[in-house]
């Protein structure tokens, strides 16, 4: 009889070790399952943190370059990494010192009347310290008591610098030229911002 009861106890706690071993399996599975759910959507969340932060210094360009203010020329230049490379909308040269990008800025950013109507672009992120922003922009600005207008097309590429600001490494900017009419026009739902964020105003 001690014997039969011995042997129930001992099957009772190995089935009841049993369990606990699997649940702590099931909780095992559960936390991997989950922490490798996360990981996607963490790193989605750093990139769309990112291209905003990227959208914004983007902002921070046109906001500044149209400021009309004192410090102008100063403000834009510090938007450029030391090493940055500016192709100006209006400069027939590829411009790679500080010196050269500041000589562009004291002409464009003291246009009279200086202003952005129009801008619509698309950041990606090509990984977490480097990213391009491409599109369009229209400057407007005043010349002998008219309203001249520059439709333009342009790319910023953005590194992240040691203190961890987006700063511009390469700007292009040219006035859209007029298309041949052979060249077939690009349906505007292909004109879209596909793997990145969408900008415009």
């Amino acid at each position: 009889m001690s014997s039969s009861k011995d042997f129930a106890i001992s099957s009772s706690f190995n089935f009841l070790n049993s369990i606990g071993k699997i649940k702590k399996l099931i909780s095992l599975v559960s936390v991997t399952v989950l922490l490798i759910a996360m990981t996607p959507l963490s790193g989605f969340a750093q990139t769309e943190k990112a291209e905003k932060e990227v959208a914004e210094t983007t902002d921070i360009w046109l906001n500044t370059v149209t400021s009309g203010s004192e410090e102008v020329v100063d403000e834009v230049v510090s938007l450029y990494a030391e090493d940055g490379v500016l192709w100006g909308t209006v400069s027939e040269q590829v411009r790679d010192t500080p010196a050269e990008i500041r000589d562009y800025f004291e002409y464009f950013a003291k246009l009279p009347q200086l202003s952005v109507s129009s801008y619509k672009g698309c950041v990606r992120m090509y990984d977490e310290n480097l990213a391009i922003n491409t599109g369009y922009y229209t400057f407007t600005y005043s010349k002998n008591g008219q309203t001249k207008e520059v439709p333009a097309r342009y790319s910023f590429v953005y590194q992240k610098n040691g203190n961890n600001k987006w700063e511009i490494i390469e700007h292009h900017s040219s006035a859209l030229p007029e298309a041949p009419e052979a060249l077939q026009t690009v349906a505007p739902e292909q004109d879209s911002c596909e793997n990145g964020l969408l900008v415009e105003r």
